[in-house]
Formats: structure tokens, sequence, C-alpha cells
């Protein structure tokens, strides 16, 4: 079964956890093991009991299991169940420690009390992992932990276990759903980073509230499309470094999507200098349409904007836009390792056709009969645009003749 590119990345993360978890337990034992080394030479003292030849053994044996593992995640391929084998090593050692180390104090009950700590202790060093399995190896593992160490070294005092027990229980739980908080995050952060280049983020927000799911397949439904390109690109580009032309078009297509966001368009995609656009997914409104002639007018505006700032008049830009209203499939179209939120259909390439023609009527506007209807009478002057009829033209795949607007953007 093929992973997902999310999943990938949690795998990823999970192994860089995995090494930083060794480090931290590297360091842990490299303190511990100076400082009883230290007390025991008696050159420093910082516990009741003095620290024993048995102390300063086990800290060395702990410091070569440490040092194992770095070493093996550093030259040796990364296998996901290695955690399970260290999460029990480490409880495995605390519990050594405790039951063998005398410099540990465990009479007059306090070992209840030590071995709750130490089994949070190495459960919360666990969480460091992000894994929802090690999470539950790790709780689970943790529950026995403190059962056997309590038992085995209770000292006949009458702790009551059962609130100590359901105490660290909810302790675990609270771990296991922070780690599951925590990866859903990732993905949900994933998919919004993804989803906020294609749409505004007011159209996120209403993409999260209403749960919408980003899995492949498609529905048939009607939206507009607008096309947008560039003429004469390819002359502007030669006459240019492609580091020049890479920046130019990321700060054009930077202006334009600002535009369309402000009208609630969902890019579909860019290509090279061309924007396809679509008004009405993934949520569909009554003004779709007019929405769409309102974004091209802004585009238009937006370029007059930008062609004044360029210092040769040879360089202004000139752009095409065609916007046609049908029906189309829309939808995640692709495959389970690479989705495109994408429209496909035979609208599509009429918005496309359209847009080409704004060249041949030299005008830089078009729209089809169907989204005129759907605007008239929906805008005034006052929007700063008119629309007339141009011609009818029989288009490229098309037996009949369609009829073409114009929108004239007016001078503000």
């Amino acid at each position: 079964m093929k992973l997902s590119l999310v999943d990938e990345i949690l795998i990823v993360r999970e192994m860089k956890n995995e090494k930083t978890v060794a480090f931290v337990r590297f360091a842990l034992f490299s303190v511990t093991s100076i400082l009883d080394s230290l007390s025991y030479f008696g050159w420093i003292h910082y516990t009741i009991v003095p620290t024993s030849l048995i102390t300063v053994g086990l800290d060395i044996l702990f410091l070569i299991f440490a040092t194992l593992v770095l070493i093996f995640l550093f030259y040796l391929p990364y296998k996901h169940y290695l955690k399970f084998f260290t999460i029990t090593l480490d409880y495995f050692i605390i519990g050594l420690m405790i039951f063998l180390d005398p410099t540990i104090l465990k009479g007059n009950g306090l070992i209840y009390f030590i071995a709750m700590t130490s089994a949070m202790f190495v459960f919360q060093f666990n969480l460091l992992r992000n894994s929802k399995a090690g999470t539950i190896y790790g709780a689970i593992l943790a529950f026995v932990y403190f059962l056997v160490v309590s038992i085995g070294l209770e000292d006949g005092y009458p702790f009551d276990l059962i609130p100590m027990m359901f105490g660290l229980a909810m302790m675990l739980g609270m771990g296991y759903l922070t780690t599951v908080s925590n990866i859903e995050m990732v993905k949900e952060a994933n998919a919004k980073q993804m989803m906020e280049r294609f749409l505004p983020s007011q159209l996120v927000s209403e993409f999260y509230k209403n749960k919408a799911q980003l899995e492949p397949g498609g529905e048939n439904k009607e939206v507009t499309i607008l096309f947008s390109d560039i003429r004469s690109f390819t002359k502007f580009s030669e006459q240019r470094t492609a580091e020049e032309v890479v920046q130019f078009l990321n700060h054009y297509l930077s202006r334009m999507t600002d535009v369309i966001f402000k009208f609630n368009g969902t890019i579909d995609k860019f290509i090279g200098d061309a924007i396809m656009t679509i008004f009405g997914a993934p949520f569909k409104r009554d003004d779709d349409a007019l929405r769409a002639v309102k974004s091209a007018v802004a585009m238009i505006r937006e370029i007059e904007i930008l062609n004044d700032t360029m210092p040769n008049p040879e360089d202004k830009l000139q752009v095409g836009i065609g916007i046609h209203t049908g029906e189309a499939i829309v939808g995640n179209i692709g495959s389970d390792r690479r989705l495109d939120y994408t429209v496909i259909g035979d609208n599509v390439n009429l918005a496309s056709r359209i847009e080409g023609l704004t060249k041949h009527y030299n005008c830089p506007i078009l729209i089809s009969e169907v989204t005129f209807k759907q605007v008239v009478g929906k805008y005034s002057l006052d929007d700063g645009f008119e629309i007339r009829e141009i011609d009818q033209v029989i288009v490229k795949g098309k037996s009949k003749p369609i009829t073409v607007y114009e929108v004239i953007c007016l001078t503000v």
C-alpha cells in the first residue's frame, strides 16, 4: 500500500524525532555518569546516600546503551520498529536503576511516588517521537512498569494504589490525545498550506468548516471559468535572462492572485504566464459569473498600475482574458499520490478559445453569451465596466457559432 505524501513526511519526522530522543538520552546519561563518578571519588556530594560502585556501573552500562542507539540511528537505515525496542529498554533501565541503585531512597512509601514519577518521565520522553503506535505502547509499558516497581518494592505502608493508578491512566490518556492532536495538526497544516496556494483564506476556512475532503473524484456542476494570458510573452522573455523572467512572473502572478482571491476565485493552475481560475468551486454562489467579470476588470486595472512602473514603453503588458460559464467536472483528479483540484470538460476548452479571441478582436476581456445572461442587470456603471456584443463566431471544436461580448473597462 502506497503512503500519502503527508504520511511520508510524518515518517521522516519520526526518524528525526527518534534521533532527538537518542541525543537527549545520551546527554542525560552522560551528565549522570559524570556526576556519579565525581561523587564516587569524593570530589562532589549531591546525594543523601553516597554514590556506590553499583551506581557508577549502572551509569556506564546505560551510557553504552545510549551510545549504541545513537550510532545505530546515524549509520544504519532507520527501522520504524526501533522505537518499540528503545521504549522497552528505557523502562527496563529506569526500573533496573530503581531496584539496584542504593542512592534512591525507597522507604516510608516513597516508592509509589518514585514509580509514578519515573513512569511519567519515560512516557513524556517517548512523546517526543510523535508516534501514535509508540505512544500506545509506551502507555501500556508505563502502567506495567508502575505496578511492577510499586508491588516489587512495596514496603508495607498503606498507600492506596487505586487512586494513583487512576491518575496515571488519566495522564497517559492525555499524552496520547496530545500525540494524536499534534499529528492531525501537521496533516491539517500541510493541507491548508497547499489549499491556500489556490484558494483565498476565507474559502479555506469555509472548506474546513464544511469538513470537505480532498479525496480523488469529481462532480458535474456549473462553474465560471476565467483564462488570462499575457500577449507576446515569448518576445518579452527572449529579451531577458531566465532569472529576470522568473522574477517578473512571480511578481506578476502574485499581484494577479491577490486580485483573484479578492473576488473569491479559485486558482486552478498557472500555465507559464497564463492563469486558469474557477468561480463556483469548491463552493457555488449566485454571483459567480459577476465576480468573475469584476475580477477580470480588476486584473486589467492592476496591469495598468504595473505598466506604469515599466521604464520602457515597449515592455508594457497586454493581457487577454476569456470568461465562460457552463457545466464541467469539478474535483480532485489524478492519482492517489498526486491530486489536482481542477475542472475538465468542453466548457473549459471553450473558455480558453474565447481568451484566444481577445487578440483577434483587440480587446482585453471577452465573455460568452451564457456568462453575459448571468450578469446582465446585476451591474451598473458604478462597477467600472460596461458590456457590449462583439460578434458571432465559430470557435475551434464547435460547429455552431457563439456570441461573444466585450467587457469595456471604464475610466475611473
